[in-house]
């Protein structure tokens, strides 16, 4: 994409992280070959101290570079993109990876107006809304992370649970999951999650080919996960 609008002075920065270390070494590998100039290459990981978030902002601020690559986490780019605003740097035109890209939180930035990057495509899992529809009180006090779901989604807390919030009223029933407006049912936006839904069939089909013969299987083999 840098090569494709001619930019040769560009700046960059990225998660601390393996996701943006790895792949800006590539970036920049690929950048060098095509003659691209890179003023700075700066890491910022959110655990990390306000100091390094703050001296990252302050190099973007003063670079003369007006393209800036971004390879880094929704959550990172978030915290970068708040601590910019707190004094804008001139216009900079965005290129930024798929984690953040097309984060609908991003656009209450607007020094992200005209951002551009390549974004993961969007898919639909099959039955995955009928599943979250399913979920029921009794469903739900079957796992912790449900159980904390339904009575924060709700406010509300489920019969049986022996550790009672004060002061809130027991759930009686009227909680209707298909009337719940929060992201827990939106299934419009799945880009990365669908990739992991595929990887974990492609797993899945993998033990079943090493383990399984026309019907017959025998969990007991043993095998390397190599050979999955």
């Amino acid at each position: 994409m840098v090569k494709h609008f001619g930019w040769t002075w560009i700046g960059a920065v990225r998660s601390d992280s393996d996701y943006g270390n790895y792949g800006m070494a590539s970036f920049l590998k690929a950048a060098q070959a095509e003659g691209i100039c890179v003023e700075f290459s700066e890491a910022y990981y959110r655990t990390q101290p306000r100091s390094k978030l703050e001296r990252v902002t302050n190099v973007i601020r003063r670079s003369t570079a007006r393209v800036i690559i971004a390879f880094m986490a929704s959550g990172d780019m978030k915290i970068l993109l708040a601590e910019l605003s707190r004094q804008p740097p001139p216009p900079l035109q965005w290129i930024g990876s798929e984690t953040w890209i097309t984060d609908p939180d991003i656009l209450r930035y607007n020094m992200c107006a005209g951002a551009i990057g390549f974004g993961v495509p969007r898919s639909v899992i099959p039955g995955l809304r009928e599943f979250l529809l399913d979920l029921t009180p009794s469903k739900a006090l079957q796992s912790p992370l449900l159980t904390e779901f339904w009575e924060s989604s709700f406010n509300c807390y489920l019969k049986g649970r022996t550790d009672n919030k004060e002061g809130a009223r027991e759930c009686d029933g009227s909680e209707d999951i298909h009337k719940l407006q929060n992201p827990y049912l939106d299934t419009s936006q799945l880009r990365i999650t669908n990739m992991v839904y595929k990887a974990t069939y492609a797993i899945a089909h993998g033990i079943h080919g090493l383990i399984c013969n026309g019907t017959q299987c025998d969990k007991t083999i043993k095998f390397s996960p190599w050979q999955v």
